[in-house]
């Protein structure tokens, strides 16, 4: 799949439609309150989302109205009005939620950069906000782990940063972690960051509104990055060839490989 075009667009309903279903169920959650439903969605499309959850399947149009609502959200009501119900653009909601956590921007900025100027205070702050022995604890270990994988391509700075945080604002505002797929295995070294208190303080201080943009924003950062990354490349422990995902022997030595991709797993805090 080519995800050039994922760099520079503030188009929310293109990310969506190669978003995997794990993760729009977290927007859905941010979206629905859990499901206990907002003010300001309608019971229809409560019960439209929560019956794709259900079915684990999110058509075309269910992803379109996801990222509709998504921005609605984004503006207050009287600029929908004239916006002929049609909210705010998503790169000017980044924007917005960036401003309302003091993240500089450039102005013009694409809805990526900001995503990723977000992504990366909120982590710089949290790691300045953990106790020196955890710091470099994971400064010092887990980044080296996760460099030196035997059979993992190296993870991505922006994605790893972007799981970490995503998956603090889960834990807090949903009561459970994200979901990983082929990046599964480094769950283990995202439970430290279970607490991150600038992402809790965040919210905590955020008005109604920035309770449903706030954590959508940072869910879309990380779901933005997955999608660069592309899947993960399935590499053989033995001579690190790398192989289709669905190889069973590696095609330059011939030793096993993996049997599929890494079952989906919650991360969760410990610490909730």
């Amino acid at each position: 799949m080519d995800t050039e075009f994922l760099k520079d667009s503030g188009d929310l309903e293109a990310l969506l439609r190669v978003a995997d279903v794990d993760d729009l169920d977290v927007l859905v959650d941010y979206l629905t309150d859990s499901g206990a439903g907002r003010i300001s969605l309608s019971e229809s499309t409560l019960k439209r989302f929560e019956a794709c959850k259900h079915a684990r399947l999110y058509p075309a149009v269910d992803r379109a109205e996801i990222a509709r609502e998504i921005v609605l959200f984004g503006g207050n009501s009287i600029a929908n009005i004239f916006r002929g119900g049609k909210g705010v653009s998503y790169t000017e909601l980044v924007g917005d939620v960036a401003s309302h956590l003091k993240v500089a921007h450039t102005k013009g900025a694409n809805a990526m950069a900001i995503e990723t100027a977000i992504v990366s205070k909120l982590y710089d702050e949290t790691l300045s906000k953990m106790p020196t022995f955890e710091r470099k604890r994971f400064i010092f270990q887990d980044l080296i782990h996760l460099n030196n994988e035997p059979d993992m391509g190296d993870m991505p700075e922006s994605l790893f940063k972007a799981q970490v945080v995503a998956n603090g604002m889960a834990s807090k505002m949903l009561g459970r972690g994200i979901k990983l797929g082929d990046w599964a295995p480094y769950a283990l070294f995202l439970t430290p960051f279970g607490l991150l208190a600038s992402v809790w303080s965040a919210v905590e201080l955020t008005g109604a509104a920035y309770r449903v943009t706030m954590p959508c924003v940072i869910q879309i950062a990380y779901m933005r990055q997955k999608a660069l990354c592309g899947p993960l490349p399935c590499k053989c422990r033995k001579c690190s060839k790398i192989n289709a995902p669905d190889a069973k022997f590696c095609s330059e030595c011939g030793d096993a490989m993996p049997q599929g991709p890494v079952a989906s797993t919650a991360v969760t805090a410990p610490f909730l």
